[in-house]
């Protein structure tokens, strides 16, 4: 374009006149209009050349922002796109968790029903034990959010209702899965508050017998705490399951309500993403 300007102001220049008049002047005038005339025409030329540099550098810097704020407009659609991957990946593990939690919550209940109707056998109640004291914990997936926070590219997320919307989601999770590590902590201290484990028979549950063998396991028996409602053992594992259930049940109601977020803010994005 600057090469096309250049060719315009040469041919002006080339086919300017300098008047009628001149055949009538004397040689010396003449010769002084003539050098005056070409003066003239490089002051023009270099005021055309300076014209021309700042018009190039003036095109140079908006063709350098539009690129900018292409690769701009690039990332942001790429950084929806991987936020989008972790929020799904969020709800399926949700998911998982919750219907491990389900499972558990099941197990409690049907032990705390064994419990309560006085076994014989006790087997019959450390049978659902572990299924009652663990579950599949929820893990978030936060590699795009925590990308963009450490790196300081945030204000690349142009959109100010879907950037609050992403971080009003992670504070949400971050709040939710805080109170069920602590709720589970509290819980699983429990565990580790009967004391008398051997009493209660810990090595007599199915999964752990190979690990003691026949010799050992008839060496170590346990006490018949299960017939006794007023045995310290029974009540400490009638609360605990108790308070399983109740755990397991706000667990699931954290993890519900992340979901709903999550799901929310997936829809939130594709409305974005789709009208780019």
């Amino acid at each position: 374009m600057i090469k096309l300007f250049r060719k315009i102001r040469y041919n002006l220049m080339a086919t300017e006149k300098t008047g009628s008049s001149a055949d009538r002047v004397s040689p010396k005038a003449l010769a002084e209009a003539q050098a005056s005339a070409k003066a003239g025409r490089y002051l023009k030329y270099a005021i055309g050349e300076i014209i021309l540099v700042v018009i190039g550098i003036l095109i140079a810097l908006q063709i350098n922002n539009w690129n900018e704020q292409r690769k701009q407009n690039q990332q942001e659609t790429n950084y929806y796109g991987k936020i989008k991957e972790d929020i799904e990946l969020d709800i399926y593990n949700i998911e998982q968790s919750i219907y491990s939690l389900e499972e558990r919550s099941e197990a409690t209940r049907r032990l705390l029903v064994n419990l309560l109707s006085i076994q014989d056998d006790k087997s019959v109640i450390l049978a659902d034990y572990l299924s009652a004291v663990r579950s599949i914990s929820f893990i978030p997936s936060k590699s795009a959010i925590l990308d963009i926070t450490s790196s300081g590219k945030l204000e690349i997320l142009k959109n100010k209702k879907i950037k609050n919307a992403v971080l009003q989601y992670y504070a949400y999770q971050d709040y939710g899965v805080n109170t069920i590590e602590d709720n589970r902590d509290k819980l699983d201290d429990k565990i580790f508050n009967y004391n008398d484990f051997t009493d209660f028979g810990i090595q007599e549950i199915p999964m752990y017998r190979e690990s003691y063998g026949t010799d050992l396991q008839a060496l170590m028996q346990s006490s018949e705490w299960q017939k006794d409602p007023n045995h310290k053992l029974f009540r400490h594992l009638k609360d605990h399951m108790n308070m399983t259930i109740i755990i397991c049940q706000r667990e699931k109601q954290f993890l519900m309500n992340i979901k709903d977020r999550a799901n929310q803010l997936i829809e939130e994005i594709d409305t974005t993403l789709n009208s780019n």
